[in-house]
């Protein structure tokens, strides 16, 4: 399912009509949220005037974070796992008076 957020997203941001169509006739479209099928079926009728995809983002962004995914899947490639990892800091004591 993240995949075909990922397509759709794409889609939308590049205003692809005809990609749009063909990712809202895929059975898995029945899954996406009204609200997500409405904006993309109003991105591909009104070309490039209409806003920006926010509830498709916002819907990827949830199903990203409730599958666990720890980076963003498109940033793959351009780091590796370990600039993900939490950096350790040492502690000074400092002395109270």
């Amino acid at each position: 399912m993240l995949s075909f957020l990922d397509s759709l997203c794409g889609a939308l941001i590049a205003r692809d009509v005809l990609r749009i169509r063909q990712l809202l006739a895929h059975p898995l479209s029945r899954a996406l949220p009204r609200a997500v099928r409405d904006e993309a079926a109003a991105i591909a009728a009104g070309g490039r005037e209409t806003v920006a995809p926010l509830q498709a983002m916002r819907f990827y962004h949830q199903t990203a974070h409730l599958l666990g995914v720890r980076s963003d899947p498109a940033a793959r490639g351009r780091r590796s796992r370990d600039a993900y990892r939490q950096m350790d800091l040492p502690l000074e004591v400092i002395a109270s008076s």
